[in-house]
């Protein structure tokens, strides 16, 4: 996976493969869900390249204080 490829992960509707259809691997929007969740959050969410091969998705998400 390229770099262009990691950047454009949390895209609607992108696709890295495409040999990949709507009909056997979904519709491309489930990181672009995730990347709404993490901003409305106030945290962030990233693709970079996994030691272990493949992509490794890094999510942070900042700590709240409990009312008392």
């Amino acid at each position: 996976m390229t770099k262009e490829d990691l950047a454009r992960l949390f895209d609607r509707l992108y696709r890295v493969e495409g040999s990949r259809n709507r009909t056997s691997s979904g519709a491309g929007l489930g990181l672009a869900i995730c990347k709404n969740i993490a901003k409305a959050h106030e945290g962030t969410i990233e693709a970079l390249p996994s030691p272990l091969g493949g992509v490794w998705i890094k999510v942070e998400l900042p700590l709240m204080e409990r009312g008392v």
